[in-house]
């Protein structure tokens, strides 16, 4: 993937029509759900990475969290995400990034689902 200004990434709710859009609607629905509710709705497992600060909080490699939501990391930015330093540390079995950390930095973890459900 070519290098992209700041200013031509967004997500597609924000801008339908951005041409790299960091966020985007789910590629895998959850099967089962509610007529009208979002494609990410209900329980998910995560896999969750051994030594990430996400392992070091749940304690445990695997754990299941409530989504409610229709959009994902683009999954076309993983290797340039990864290659910057962000470690995509937990992953739903679609592998779909579920979490987020910048290793880098004191405390820095983003989730895609709703931790205080849980």
């Amino acid at each position: 993937m070519n290098v992209v200004s700041k200013e031509e990434v967004s997500d597609i709710e924000a801008g339908p029509d951005m041409s790299h859009p960091l966020f985007v609607l789910t590629s895998c629905p959850v099967a089962d759900r509610p007529e009208g509710a979002p494609k990410l709705w209900g329980e998910l497992d995560i896999k969750i990475a051994t030594g990430s600060l996400a392992y070091k909080i749940y304690r445990k490699a695997k754990i299941r969290e409530t989504y409610n939501c229709d959009f994902e990391l683009n999954p076309d930015y993983k290797e340039t995400l990864e290659k910057s330093g962000v470690r995509i540390s937990g992953v739903t079995d679609n592998q779909g990034a579920s979490i987020i950390e910048l290793p880098d930095r004191t405390f820095y973890i983003a989730t895609g689902y709703q931790p205080q459900m849980s």
